[in-house]
């Protein structure tokens, strides 16, 4: 009896003392600001050559396996569910399209009230680095709202700046 409860207690300790928990808080205290939760959205997108994104903690940033995201490209709209980008980004990785991927915050304004939030987050993104990717903007549009203390994404759509899309300065950081 004793040693049953001397391993329930170890297991008991190991759960609760695990890496996985103590990353799975961590997350959880970034995520109640929306600073925290923007960087989180880059960070697990981002990865480098012969590994991939973390999707564990790119799924634990939206509010339902089916918040939109729509990318625009030119007269394209791509909409798409989180898992079908999941499976959109993924596939691109497996057929060797992208290698590696690195995208991070530039600037970023909002509207605010509430619980709720519009975010303009300019991004600049490269990808398959080790070829030396050619850096590129654009804008994430994230529609946020928070509940059960913290900040949670609804839809995010985003668009590369182009030729016929120039990004406006109000977008771009300060110079």
């Amino acid at each position: 009896m004793r040693a049953r409860l001397f391993a329930q207690f170890v297991f008991l300790t190991c759960l609760f003392s695990s890496p996985f928990l103590a990353q799975t808080n961590q997350t959880h205290l970034s995520l109640r600001s929306i600073d925290g939760l923007v960087q989180v959205f880059y960070e697990s997108l981002g990865f480098p050559e012969g590994k991939g994104p973390d999707w564990e903690r790119f799924r634990n940033l939206f509010a339902s396996a089916t918040s939109p995201c729509v990318r625009i490209a030119g007269d394209s709209v791509m909409v798409m569910d989180r898992e079908s980008f999941i499976a959109f980004f993924t596939g691109r990785i497996t057929k060797g399209t992208l290698k590696s991927f690195d995208e991070k915050e530039i600037s970023r304004s909002g509207e605010y009230y509430g619980r709720v939030a519009q975010v303009f987050s300019t991004y600049e993104k490269r990808v398959n680095l080790a070829g030396g990717g050619k850096p590129v903007i654009g804008i994430n549009s994230f529609s946020l709202y928070f509940k059960n203390d913290r900040w949670w994404i609804a839809s995010v759509v985003w668009q590369d700046e182009s030729a016929e899309s120039p990004i406006p300065k109000k977008y771009l950081p300060a110079r």
